[in-house]
């Protein structure tokens, strides 16, 4: 639910109208993108935790926020 609010909050659309138009490819990406985002926050804060706990190292997370900007 939080993923589409973030889709609906940024495009502009009601959260109903991302659950009915939105894939799970579109959902992916935004939960990947949070996740970076969190990840950024934390690193440039300080505050960063072991990488690990996202499951994802540095570079996945850039390959996948890559393909979210190409797709």
């Amino acid at each position: 639910m939080i993923t589409i609010g973030r889709i609906a909050e940024k495009y502009g659309m009601l959260p109903s109208m991302v659950a009915e138009h939105a894939t799970t490819y579109d959902l992916m990406i935004t939960d990947v993108l949070a996740t970076f985002d969190n990840y950024q926050q934390q690193k440039s804060s300080g505050k960063l935790m072991d990488a690990s706990i996202y499951g994802y190292t540095t570079e996945e997370l850039m390959k996948l926020k890559d393909l979210g900007k190409s797709g």
